[in-house]
């Protein structure tokens, strides 16, 4: 599941939120975009200790496609 973004607009809504969580709480594998900011549901979200956090910046982001894709395929 690819979630673009978790920002503060997508956050006032709270039937979104509860997707969200259901989809964390399920066994599908999630990228998705988190604003920088802090809030307590995006907070909560990244300190689950099944979360790897990626920062993107301007060196990194023409490379993020591929090393997602290769953290998704796995060993």
């Amino acid at each position: 599941m690819l979630i673009d973004e978790l920002g503060r607009m997508e956050l006032a809504c709270t039937a979104f939120q509860d997707t969200v969580r259901r989809l964390f709480e399920s066994d599908i594998d999630i990228v998705a975009t988190v604003h920088a900011h802090s809030d307590p549901f995006t907070d909560a979200l990244k300190q689950r200790p099944d979360i790897t956090l990626v920062q993107v910046t301007r060196a990194s982001r023409d490379a993020l496609p591929g090393e997602l894709a290769a953290r998704l395929e796995g060993p």
